[in-house]
């Protein structure tokens, strides 16, 4: 066995080794949280807020890569939620709170500052009126007056808080209308009295046609859920919008 001479030890050198990493260190630290503020301040001024999670939501923003999660996270806050209704000029009233299997609880009825509801009786969370009044304010009208030169003053929905469950079985899954977190939209009243109809507009090829698949790929970008005609024959004549369960869109 080969004898090997023990490698003498610098107790000085081994320090000033340990010091220098530990200064590499702490600059590399400091460097990489520099970049992460830089970046930040780039953004703030660059971006609008509507693409940046960590801005305030605004009902008066257009729909952004931030928009649903944003939505979401301030529907999660009954006093955000509402601040946020209110700031937008979206009047509401408390709609009482009931017990069960299908209790209703944190809902509010829409009263005024968007196109009347048809039926007027429909109590939503305060997280789907939120978004619903987004989409409304920023999608709906935005297509109506870029397709028929005017707004949407009615919408027609089929409900939205109904104690049941998915597609009406007698088991399985708990619907998001049995917690008010859902809204069944049918068709879109124009001030010049036009209906348009998802049942029978769908496959219109023109301005009716483009107008509701606007409006489709709009709540995509908001709300939770978004299911359409193309999603099965279930929903042949409505989309269902909704802000709980798995994001879907279809």
């Amino acid at each position: 066995m080969a004898y090997r001479v023990p490698h003498p030890r610098r107790p000085h050198i081994e320090r000033h080794a340990r010091r220098q990493t530990l200064a590499a260190r702490v600059i590399g630290f400091i460097l990489l949280w520099g970049l992460v503020g830089l970046m930040t301040l780039v953004a703030n001024r660059a971006i609008p807020r509507e693409h940046l999670p960590w801005k305030a939501l605004a009902m008066i923003d257009p729909v952004g890569a931030s928009t649903k999660i944003k939505a979401a996270r301030a529907g999660d806050d009954p006093l955000a939620c509402r601040a946020i209704l209110a700031q937008g000029g979206i009047e509401y009233a408390e709609a009482p709170a009931t017990s069960g299997e299908c209790g209703l609880t944190d809902a509010v009825k829409l009263t005024s500052g968007l196109a009347p509801l048809t039926p007027a009786d429909a109590p939503m969370t305060c997280k789907e009126a939120l978004a619903f009044g987004i989409w409304e304010r920023q999608v709906v009208q935005t297509a109506a007056f870029d397709e028929f030169g005017q707004a949407v003053v009615g919408i027609d929905h089929y409900g939205s808080y109904a104690c049941r469950r998915q597609y009406g079985k007698t088991e399985g899954p708990i619907s998001e209308h049995a917690t008010a977190n859902a809204i069944d939209v049918a068709a879109f009243r124009l001030a010049d009295g036009r209906v348009i109809s998802v049942a029978l507009d769908w496959d219109d090829t023109g301005p009716k046609g483009r107008f509701l698949r606007r409006v489709r790929d709009g709540g995509c970008r908001i709300f939770l859920t978004t299911l359409s005609p193309d999603y099965n024959a279930e929903h042949h004549d409505h989309f269902h919008l909704d802000m709980g369960g798995w994001p879907k869109c279809g």
